[in-house]
């Protein structure tokens, strides 16, 4: 459960402060980009 809360503090941090800049000089992919490498972490997590 903490590691889960961390998690979101750090996805929500991401969000905030470096999302936007990233958006300004990789274009409107970046969103996509970040959602699917997260999806991958967290199935390459699953399969341990």
């Amino acid at each position: 459960m903490i590691q889960a809360f961390a998690a979101g503090a750090i996805l929500t941090m991401l969000a905030d402060t470096m999302m936007p800049e990233a958006v300004e000089h990789g274009g409107s992919s970046v969103g996509l980009v970040t959602v699917l490498g997260v999806s991958v972490a967290f199935l390459l997590s699953a399969m341990e």
